[in-house]
Order: structure tokens, then sequence, then C-alpha cells
């Protein structure tokens, strides 16, 4: 009888401190008991909440399928799938809910036992999901569109060349065929850069990558223009970096030192730094250039808008960027003041630890 109640001692222990909300409807669909979680999680007082039926209390629940599944819970032997809907609340929580019938000695229905659990993961791989099938349809748009146009863009360019050259100096056409050569300049590369990011939008993540050197491959391909242009580029890298998950990362890094670099046609000074945060991982470029002029900083991440001259840049390189970051699952954040500088931060994940065969787990490479 010791061992019994000890056993019944633990059982009730359990229901007060499980994690998740556990909620026991009588046959009536009234409450009878529901833990602390519980009353968390749907925001119940629980001295009016006890005998109360659940529907009453909450009325959002009403004309869902849990409501409709009382019947046949209250009446038979079985359960049924976990299901997803909204509770009301200030922070518009979602809960997954679990429900099963209790049966007594007789196999008849003395309740229902419901399980809550909060369900922010699951809500968050349902908006990955959806933003990754959102950006490969994107991506194959995009791609359509531009080989639709590359070629008759590169032909008339073309013939656009050949009447230059037929033209003398003085003639009055000249300048109205200049105009349009700089016009068809503009679109090939805005063209070449929606290819660009096409590729970028349904490329495959990487397990992982090691951020010090994703960031030294990209100023590899652009150390011609530091030193044209006489830019001072300072490294501060945090060499105890863990690996991040990787969506094209370097693209991002390329696009956003090329952007410090047109901020600071005269020169100046390019910092890039990284950073470890828990979970995260943080780089940032930085320049000494003019700065973002307030009244354009909402639309910097607008696709084609660009403050470059019409025969430079396509207008498409910022939100190139802050697509692959997203992919990654990371965020991209800039910070500008005028005559001193803008600074883009990249945030992203660590890269999951992966399980050994042994059980053990073993960090990615890097």
């Amino acid at each position: 009888m010791e061992q019994q109640g000890r056993h019944s001692v633990d059982w009730e222990q359990l229901f007060v401190v499980a994690p998740c909300g556990i909620v026991l409807l009588d046959v009536h669909a009234a409450i009878r008991l529901l833990n602390q979680s519980a009353l968390q999680l749907l925001e119940l007082d629980p001295e009016a909440a006890v005998g109360k039926p659940l529907t009453d209390l909450l009325p959002a629940w009403k004309d869902t399928p849990f409501s409709a599944s009382l019947p046949s819970l209250l009446g038979a032997q079985s359960t049924f799938e976990a299901i997803d809907f909204d509770l009301p609340g200030p922070q518009n929580r979602r809960l997954r809910v679990c429900a099963a019938h209790v049966p007594d000695g007789q196999g008849k229905a003395r309740g229902v036992l419901l399980t809550l659990i909060e369900n922010n993961e699951v809500a968050t791989l349902e908006r990955r999901l959806h933003r990754a099938e959102y950006q490969a349809s994107i991506g194959k748009l995009a791609r359509g569109i531009a080989h639709e146009l590359n070629s008759p863009l590169d032909g008339v360019l073309r013939y656009t060349h050949l009447a230059l050259e037929h033209l003398t100096e003085d003639s009055p056409v000249r300048e109205y065929l200049i105009h349009v050569k700089e016009g068809l300049d503009r679109m090939v590369r805005a063209v070449r850069a929606f290819l660009e990011f096409s590729r970028q939008v349904t490329t495959p993540l990487t397990r992982s990558a090691d951020l010090n050197k994703l960031v030294e491959d990209a100023l590899l391909l652009v150390q011609h223009r530091a030193k044209f242009q006489q830019v001072r580029v300072i490294k501060r890298f945090d060499e105890q970096l863990p690996a991040v998950v990787d969506g094209g990362l370097q693209h991002a890094v390329v696009n956003l030192i090329k952007n410090a670099f047109d901020a600071m046609p005269q020169g100046g000074t390019l910092t890039i730094t990284t950073r470890a945060g828990g979970a995260h991982v943080d780089v940032d470029i930085e320049d000494t250039g003019s700065g973002i002029p307030e009244e354009i900083r909402t639309r910097i991440f607008e696709p084609f808008f660009s403050t470059k001259p019409i025969h430079q840049g396509s207008g498409l390189g910022l939100i190139i960027a802050k697509e692959v970051v997203e992919r990654s699952g990371g965020t991209m954040e800039f910070s500008s003041q005028a005559g001193v500088g803008t600074t883009f931060r990249i945030h992203v994940p660590v890269a999951p630890v992966e399980p050994m065969a042994n059980g053990t787990e073993s960090h990615p490479r890097r």
C-alpha cells in the first residue's frame, strides 16, 4: 500500500510540474482538472475555470475540429490526431492540442484528456517551408524571365553598337543612340543580376561553413578594387567561431563588400568583424563612406532601387544578399550615419551538431 501511495504522489507531482499543459474534461466537456502549465497557456483563472465547459471559457475553440471531435471522443474508444488551431491571447499564442478519451472500468468514457504544447517551433518550421517554396517559385520565374530577355537584349545592343560605328560624330541621331545604349547596358546588367538571383534562391543549403574563411575568400575576389580605390581593409576575426549554416553566404558578403567600395570612391577604410554569440554568429561590414541618406533608408532593399549612375549597378545587390542570408536562417540589418559611414550586420545560426554513429556528438567541419 505504501508503494502504491508513493506512486500516487509521484503521479500527482508529475501532473503539477509537467512542462506541457494537461486538462481533464468530464463527459459534459467541462473542466475537472488542469495543471499550472495549462493555466498559463490558456490564460485561465483556476477558480473560475473548474466546472465550466471549455468552449465557454474559450469561444475561439468553438466551430473547430476540436469541438467537432468531442462527441466521438466521449462516445468511442479512440483518439484523434494532433490538430493545430489559434488561441486568443495578447501574444497570438499557437498550440498543438492532442486529445484522448478516458474510459472507466467498463470501457465507457469518463471524459477527455487534453495535452497542450506551445507550437511556436512548428509555426516557425511552417513559415520556413512556405518561404522556401516561395523562393523556389520566384527563382524559377526570375530564371525564365531572364532567359527570355537575354537573347533579344544582346541582339538589340549589338545592332546599337553597329549603328554607332557607322554614324559620324556630328550626327544628330548619335546622342539619342548613346542614351539607348546606356539604357540597354543597364538592362543587361539587371538581367544578369536576375539570373544570379534565381540561382541563389534555389541553391541548396550546404551543411556548414567556416565564416572566417568565407570572408577571406570574398576579399580575394575583390582585392583589386581595394588596391585601385586605395581602401584600407581591417580584419577583426574571432578565431574560435563555430561553423555556420550556409546558403550561399559568400555571395552575400561579396555584394556587401562591393557596396562598401561603392560608398568610398575616393578611398577609405573597410572593417570586417566576426564574432560568436551563443547560437548565432555575426559578421559586420563597416565602411567610412558618406552614409545612407535618411530619406532612402527604407527603400534600399527594394528590387532595382539604386542611387548609382545609370551605367552602374542593377539595384539587386542588397536584395540578393538579404535573400541569401535569410535562406541560411539568418537576418541582415544596417546602421548608417551621415558623414561617418555604414555598417551592415549579418546574423546567421550556428550549424547543428552532427550525431556520430557511436551516439556522441560531433561539431560540423568548417
